[in-house]
């Protein structure tokens, strides 16, 4: 199986029982930002079925979720219907998030970043910029070697989301036996 990359192809990969990226552990990266500064209000980029941002909303974080996946996001939606506090769900492009106002205090991405070449990469960090408040944190965790081929390194991270952040971390992962890395940046005050 060929990893996904449009809408469809997502929107497939979500109608089956069990995806071959989907998440048991909550990361101890996304305890930890759940934890930071104690946020009231967090953005997950790429929620696929809503997971972390189910587990950030049960700190007490308002959580706004976004996917491109519709399928992704009315799964996400049934598996919280009874949970409170409930996450917001979105369909949208990380892209293009006109539809979302902030300030968020965090953000979060678990596997969406590395799926973009450097135009969208770019796209994302400027709506990311725009959305999360000055001095917020964005975390990510990226495949070193993305699906599209592209190639991840905190170099490449940093330049994707400069001047607007500093990279303040950046730590080498082993997650799903994957050569990847775990990114913290943090929004440049005005």
């Amino acid at each position: 199986m060929t990893a996904p990359t449009t809408s469809a192809d997502f929107d497939r990969a979500y109608r089956s029982p069990i995806t071959f990226w989907g998440d048991i552990r909550i990361p101890e990266q996304l305890q930890a930002l759940a934890r930071q500064g104690a946020p009231r209000s967090a953005l997950e980029l790429g929620c696929g079925v809503g997971r972390f941002s189910r587990y950030v909303a049960q700190q007490g974080v308002r959580v706004t979720g976004v996917d491109f996946s519709p399928v992704a996001i009315a799964r996400a939606r049934e598996r919280v219907s009874r949970d409170d506090p409930r996450p917001e769900f979105v369909v949208g492009d990380v892209t293009h998030l006109e539809a979302l106002s902030g300030p968020f205090d965090v953000a979060f991405d678990v596997g969406c970043f590395h799926c973009f070449d450097a135009r969208g990469q770019r796209a994302y960090a400027s709506e990311v910029a725009r959305l999360l408040k000055p001095g917020g944190t964005h975390l990510i965790w990226a495949l070193d070697s993305a699906p599209g081929d592209v190639r991840l390194s905190p170099e490449a991270v940093k330049e994707a989301f400069a001047p607007g952040f500093e990279l303040v971390d950046a730590h080498k992962s082993r997650r799903r036996l994957a050569a990847s890395h775990w990114y913290w940046l943090v929004r440049a005050s005005r």
